[in-house]
């Protein structure tokens, strides 16, 4: 099952963070949460599978989101 661990406020925040926890070597997804708003002006789910939640979010904080 995949838990949002995050809201990105913008595309390029979004593939920043999912770069960083790719990098980190976690599965990650990211999903647009509004259908009828251009991709630059949507926000973003971002999801890791739920028994990686724990210590992508550790890794968010420490990295000051």
């Amino acid at each position: 099952m995949w838990i949002v661990i995050y809201m990105a406020q913008s595309e390029d925040t979004a593939k920043d963070i999912q770069s960083m926890l790719t990098d980190e070597g976690f599965l990650v997804k990211s999903r647009p949460i509004y259908k009828n708003v251009s991709e630059q002006d949507n926000c973003y789910e971002i999801l890791v599978p739920q028994s990686e939640a724990y210590e992508a979010r550790c890794i968010l904080v420490d990295k000051g989101y």
